[in-house]
């Protein structure tokens, strides 16, 4: 199977996927539940600093760890996350719709809603600097109409930010502290965002 995304550059570029079968019963969108906690395993912001970078205004250095974060592997976290002791309930990696979008997609699948601490939610260096001098990716507007009544701040903004090589989010009911300090020590840039509740396909930023 031939496809992917379409790039723009001075040489070709050749990308890969590689497919294969679950050992167990996989852990989708569909299941979370209200009261779980919702952990994030890789700050956000790629979207916006490789805008920046095309256009000639993101810092080389906060280029440079964008990149480090992005192909961080998400092996071990995955691994973690899906241990009984965390309870999982439900997980998917936060890509092109951003992290609002993909968090509506897993609240609209499993019939609840969601609460998000905007100020909990980590972003990579450079990020919220060039939100707020107005660099926005391309995919921006699009996502954001997702969540029309979402707060319109430049921090608020870089929810709807589309990620490469983006992290997990996971919906989990077992012993968060635990499991965080365990992803750190990993050396995931990991945390605890916000909770899900019963207000079905509701986010709230708060």
């Amino acid at each position: 199977i031939a496809g992917g995304h379409t790039t723009l550059g001075s040489e070709m570029t050749v990308g890969c996927t590689v497919t294969g079968r679950c050992d167990g019963t996989p852990i989708t969108v569909d299941g979370a539940q209200p009261g779980d906690a919702l952990i994030l395993t890789k700050p956000i912001g790629s979207g916006v600093l490789m805008a920046a970078e095309m256009a000639g205004k993101a810092r080389g250095a906060d280029v440079a760890q964008a990149l480090r974060v992005m192909m961080q592997p998400q092996g071990r976290a995955a691994a973690l996350l899906a241990d009984a002791k965390a309870q999982p309930h439900a997980m998917t990696d936060v890509t092109g719709f951003g992290l609002a979008g993909h968090l509506l997609n897993m609240c609209l699948a499993s019939d609840v809603g969601a609460e998000i601490d905007l100020e909990a939610v980590p972003l990579m260096a450079g990020a919220l600097e060039l939100s707020d001098h107005g660099v926005r990716s391309s995919l921006y507007a699009e996502n954001r109409a997702m969540l029309p009544n979402a707060p319109e701040t430049d921090l608020a903004d870089l929810l709807f930010d589309p990620q490469t090589g983006g992290g997990l989010l996971a919906a989990l009911g077992g012993d968060t502290e635990v499991l965080l300090a365990a992803l750190r020590a990993e050396d995931y840039d990991a945390a605890i965002i916000g909770r899900v509740t019963d207000t079905a396909g509701q986010i709230t930023i708060v």
